[in-house]
C-alpha cells in the first residue's frame, strides 16, 4: 500500500459504500464519520429488532441480519452480505466481534478493508498471556503472577508463592468481564471453575491466568494510535479508577491524581509507544496500567480497538479519531504531532447503570428524570 495523505484518502472513499457491524451508539458514532468527513455510502447492520433503532437515521442502507439477535456475531455472513453490496471497509464498533482476530482475516481474504487491528496484531496485544510475555521482553512492568495459562494445582502453586489474594483472569477477556477476585485458598477451585466457565462462553477461551490482586491503585489508560509508517502518537492519560464489578463507572482526562507527574506520564506514553511499534501495530489502541501509591506503573492489557471513553480525548484535543483510525486503514499517514495535538480542555464522562440500588443493583429499567 502507498502511502496517501488524508485529503487523497476522503476522495478515495467518497461516494464508496462502508459498514459498520455493530448498532446503538458505535454505529451511530462511526455512521457519523463515513457520511460527514468521507461523504460516504453510510451502512449498518440491523437485525429485526434494531431496523427502527434511532441509529439507523445516521445510515443511508441497512444490511439486514433477519430476527437472530446473535446474528452480529455472524462474520461469514456480515461480509458475505457485505461483499455482495461492494463495500469497501467494514468498521467493527466496539464490542460484538471487535476484539475477534478472525474479522480482519475473513474481511482480508474477501477484498475488503478491516477498520482496525490486523489478526496478528490482536493475537499478539489481545491475547493477555502472549501480551505479558511480550512486556517482559521489553522491559515493560506486569503485575505479578503467571507466565501463562495455568490449571488448578497450578495456580494454587503460584497463588501460595505471590500471596493472597489473587485474581483469576481470562486470557482472553476484556472490558473488566473474566475476572474473580480470591481471598482465600479455599475459594481457589470453585473461583476457578467459575471463571473458567464464564471465559469460554464471553471468548471461546477458557483458559486462565493469576495475578496478584494490587489494592490501593489507580487504573491509568493511555490512547494510543499508529499508522502504517512507524508512525505513533500517544495521548494523555484517562483515569478510570472509579468502578463496581470491573466496569468504569467515571473516566476523567487528566488524571486529577496528585500522583500522575509529568515523568510517570511520559514514562507511560513511552511504556505504550514501545508496546505497540514492537508489533508494528496500527490503528487506535487503548493500553492499560495499573499504578500503586508509589507511582510504580503495571501493566494489565491492551485494547485493540476504538473504546466507548475515546470521546473523552477527543474532547481534550479538539480531534476525531474515527476519522482518523478510517484513513490510515486506508493508508493515510498519521496526522498528529506534538506540535499540532496539544490538550486543551479537562473532561469526563459517567456512565449510567440500569440498576436499582434498593434491589441489591439488579438490573432494572425506566426513564432518566434527573441527572
Amino acid at each position: 500500500m502507498s502511502k496517501k495523505s488524508f485529503e487523497q484518502v476522503v476522495q478515495e472513499l467518497r461516494g464508496k459504500p462502508m459498514l459498520v457491524a455493530n448498532r446503538g451508539i458505535p454505529a451511530r458514532r462511526i455512521l457519523r464519520s463515513f457520511y460527514e468527513r468521507f461523504h460516504a455510502i453510510p451502512i449498518m447492520t440491523a437485525t429485526d429488532v434494531d431496523k427502527t433503532s434511532p441509529p439507523t437515521t445516521g445510515a443511508k442502507e441497512l444490511l439486514l441480519l433477519g430476527s437472530d439477535p446473535r446474528a452480529y456475531l455472524d462474520l461469514d455472513r456480515i461480509i458475505r452480505k457485505a461483499k455482495n453490496r461492494g463495500v469497501v471497509g467494514i468498521h467493527p464498533g466496539w464490542g460484538f466481534a471487535s476484539e475477534d482476530s478472525i474479522f480482519p482475516a475473513k474481511c482480508k481474504e474477501a477484498g475488503i478493508t478491516f477498520i482496525g487491528a490486523t489478526e496478528d496484531a490482536m493475537q499478539k496485544l489481545g491475547n493477555k498471556v502472549a501480551l505479558r510475555k511480550l512486556a517482559r521482553d521489553l522491559g515493560v512492568p506486569v503485575v505479578p503472577g503467571s507466565d501463562g495459562a495455568v490449571s488448578v494445582p497450578e495456580a494454587r502453586k503460584i497463588a501460595q508463592e505471590i500471596g493472597f489474594p489473587v485474581m483469576l483472569k481470562a486470557e482472553g477477556g476484556g472490558g473488566g468481564r473474566g475476572i474473580y477476585e480470591v481471598y482465600k485458598e479455599e475459594e481457589l477451585e470453585p473461583a476457578f471453575e467459575k471463571a473458567s466457565a464464564m471465559a469460554k462462553a464471553s471468548f471461546g477461551n477458557a483458559r486462565l491466568y493469576v495475578e496478584r490482586l494490587l489494592t490501593s491503585v489507580r487504573h491509568i489508560e493511555i490512547q494510543i494510535i499508529a499508522d502504517k509508517y512507524g508512525n505513533v502518537f500517544a495521548f494523555d492519560e484517562r483515569d478510570c479508577s472509579v468502578q463496581r464489578n470491573h466496569q468504569k463507572l467515571i473516566e476523567i482526562t487528566p488524571s486529577p491524581w496528585k500522583g500522575i507527574t509529568p515523568d510517570l506520564r511520559e514514562q507511560l506514553k513511552e511504556y505504550s509507544r514501545t508496546l505497540v511499534r514492537a508489533v508494528g501495530y496500527d490503528s487506535l489502541a487503548t493500553v492499560e496500567f495499573l499504578v500503586d501509591e508509589q507511582g510504580v506503573p503495571y501493566l494489565i492489557e491492551i485494547n485493540t480497538r476504538l473504546q466507548v471513553e475515546h470521546g473523552i480525548t477527543e474532547c481534550r484535543y479538539g480531534v476525531d479519531l474515527v476519522e482518523e483510525q478510517i484513513a490510515i486503514a486506508f493508508g493515510s499517514e498519521l496526522r498528529f504531532t506534538p506540535y499540532n495535538t496539544r490538550p486543551l480542555h479537562f473532561v469526563m464522562q459517567a456512565r449510567i447503570n440500569c440498576e436499582d440500588p434498593q434491589d441489591n443493583f439488579s438490573p432494572n429499567t425506566g426513564t432518566i428524570h434527573r441527572y
